[in-house]
């Protein structure tokens, strides 16, 4: 009767979605109790960021550079390393890119020449910062985790830092830099809502990510190397395939960083990122590390964001109700993917005790047979 649960019991993708729908009937119960206990809470939270074709563009256009950290992301844990350093890649994106279109525009480049060349400065800007720490890795045994947490701390500190005083536009009231002109931004695809080409761009990015993944020799090379390293050594697959992993997730990181400073913005700010690379990083965790599935979990932490900021307009929610329910997203999906491996493990164990018992069994069976068998032929 265990073992029949066992495999009637719902897989990963099935545990994550029920985890999700939690997380959504944890914030309906937190909207209607910070709320007052009234209707309006919970039409604020859940009902407002659709309730219009501007905002829920908006929750679109938030979507876009998290889907691109989400894809990074990924690709990191796919080879086993966790990066955490989302956040200053895609600081140091956004500033590259500044620069860049600040320098072709005056220049007079074309503004689509002006953007492919920004975009290509912000990737080569994260990917070096990603590409630090597994190098480090390699060269002297130093934990992705904490190089890349560590890194990602000064960057965002020396972005914020040159942008409010280094760069900042002179006569502003703002801690930015100049703003980009409107020709070089990317193009507004549902104006004078914010939504940008980034959202189709993020989309063409996760899918690319996942054919990467799934249907590449070097990515399959990631995947193997992320679960076993000895094995993937041992056939010839070296370290410097972690290091394209890292490489290739800070690159989109700083494609995402791209995304602020040509998007409807049009700048560099102190404090732009906002989040946005930890958010990436949770997407990506909820997704188990599918760029496919963190479409989907993307939208559903902006929808979280953009519910936080309607219920504190319109029902004098907290601005951190969002924050709140996306950790309580990311712990719920956490625990069921833990309970999903204890009931794996549970699984296995009911069947060998199965085995176990049929085989005791089948000896006392045939124990008990023998002196029948004696006696017949005496």
């Amino acid at each position: 009767m265990k073992v029949s649960r066992a495999i009637f019991a719902p897989g990963p993708a099935a545990r994550r979605a029920m985890a999700l729908l939690a997380a959504l009937a944890l914030a309906g119960l937190y909207a209607l109790a910070a709320g007052g206990f009234r209707s309006s809470a919970l039409y604020a939270f859940f009902v407002s960021p659709f309730a219009s074709p501007y905002a829920f563009f908006s929750l679109l256009e938030r979507a876009a550079p998290m889907l691109v950290c989400a894809a990074g992301a990924s690709i990191a844990l796919r080879s086993g390393a966790m990066n955490l350093g989302g956040e200053g890649q895609v600081a140091f994106g956004a500033l590259a890119s500044a620069l860049a279109i600040e320098f072709l525009s005056g220049l007079g480049t074309s503004p689509l020449l002006a953007q492919i060349l920004a975009f290509i400065a912000a990737m080569a800007a994260g990917a070096f910062l990603a590409w630090i720490s597994a190098a480090a890795e390699k060269w002297s045994g130093a934990d992705i985790m904490l190089t890349s947490f560590l890194l990602s701390q000064a960057a965002v500190i020396a972005v914020d830092w040159a942008v409010g005083t280094a760069l900042r536009e002179e006569g502003s009231n703002l801690l930015a830099m100049a703003p980009v002109p409107a020709a070089y931004r990317m193009l507004r695809l549902a104006p004078p809502s914010p939504l940008s080409a980034a959202a189709p761009i993020a989309l063409f990015i996760a899918i690319a990510s996942y054919l990467f993944l799934s249907r590449t020799e070097k990515g399959l090379e990631i995947e193997l190397y992320g679960r076993n390293s000895r094995f993937a050594r041992a056939i010839g697959i070296g370290s410097g395939i972690r290091k394209l992993a890292m490489a290739a997730s800070g690159a989109l990181g700083g494609f995402a960083g791209a995304f602020l400073v040509l998007g409807p913005a049009g700048r560099a700010m102190k404090g732009m990122t906002g989040g946005l690379g930890w958010d990436g990083l949770s997407a990506a965790l909820v997704a188990g590390s599918d760029p496919l599935i963190a479409a989907p979990a993307a939208l559903f932490f902006s929808w979280l964001d953009a519910g936080a900021r309607q219920g504190s307009l319109l029902a004098d929610l907290s601005p951190d109700a969002g924050a709140i329910m996306k950790s309580a997203a990311l712990f719920l999906v956490t625990a069921a993917a833990i309970g999903g491996g204890s009931r794996r493990g549970a699984a296995r164990g009911a069947a060998r005790e199965a085995a176990r018992g049929e085989v005791r069994e089948a000896e006392s069976g045939a124990r008990a047979a023998a002196p029948r068998r004696e006696e017949g032929t005496l």
